[in-house]
């Protein structure tokens, strides 16, 4: 698998984050049963971890995009603020 480097990702307005957060959560659980049944009921610690770490790092994902949503949203507010006052 190989992925595209960060700067040749173009910006995309097809799809919003909360779809892709939720597809990607989805298919981490999918490849999650898949391991389960090659190796049983219970995973190895190394790929049980690396799951885990996948899925952290989703999060941490989500909690700076939504930062970075309330930040834009109070730029534009303070922006109609001054519009307001000219």
């Amino acid at each position: 698998m190989k992925f595209k480097k960060y700067q040749d990702i173009m910006p995309s307005n097809r799809t919003n984050f909360t779809m892709i957060y939720y597809y990607a959560a989805r298919t981490l659980t999918q490849i999650e049963i898949i391991l389960k049944k090659a190796y049983g009921t219970t995973l190895p610690d190394r790929p049980k971890r690396r799951l885990e770490r996948m899925r952290h790092k989703m999060e941490q994902m989500v909690a700076r995009y939504k930062q970075c949503e309330i930040d834009l949203k109070k730029e534009h507010q303070k922006i109609k603020k001054l519009k307001e006052k000219d």
